[in-house]
């Protein structure tokens, strides 16, 4: 059965004028029966569009052979996601496993990184408030930009404060 044939044929079987259909579908009636006649076919996505209101499949629609729709004969619809959900799972906690052990066995070195970033975040900061101390408060830079100093420099002190604490929860056991 034709594509033609298969939308007059549904059409009337859910009781619809080809003005009714053209509605649902957001197209002109002369589509619909430019359509029913076989002088022109639906883009596709009107295809779905039809698909959805006679409550069939596209494959359906446009498979020749085919002459009743049938829901067991057609294939359940699965998304990628849901095909391969185990599989992602299986790999994220894989994953998750060797990054667990991997950060239990090397995590302190985090704790490192994180004291010579608060380090380096400390100092710079101070250093670009000392001149103002030792000349006058008369320099260039304003109250405003040594609160900023100020602020970061202890940000930089949280920093070294958080390294200690990763270094001691991950410290290396000696065997």
């Amino acid at each position: 059965m034709k594509l033609y044939e298969k939308i007059t044929l549904y059409r009337k079987k859910n009781g619809l004028s080809q003005e009714e259909l053209a509605e649902k579908i957001g197209v002109s009636r002369q589509a619909v029966s430019k359509w029913e006649t076989g002088d022109a076919l639906p883009e596709i996505t009107k295809l779905k569009a039809l698909a959805d209101t006679f409550n069939v499949t596209v494959d359906f629609l446009l498979d020749e052979e085919t002459t009743e729709f049938s829901q067991q004969n057609q294939p359940q619809s699965i998304s990628v996601l849901d095909k391969y959900a185990d599989k992602i799972d299986d790999c994220v906690d894989n994953i998750s496993s060797k990054s667990g052990t991997f950060f239990k066995k090397y995590g302190w070195i985090s704790g490192i990184l994180f004291i010579i970033l608060g380090l380096y975040r400390t100092i710079t900061c101070v250093l670009s408030i000392l001149p103002i101390f030792q000349f006058s408060f008369d320099s260039s830079i304003s109250g405003f930009a040594i609160i900023i100093s100020i602020f970061q420099s202890l940000i930089g002190i949280a920093f070294i404060v958080g390294g200690i604490i990763i270094i001691k929860k991950f410290k290396p056991k000696r065997t």
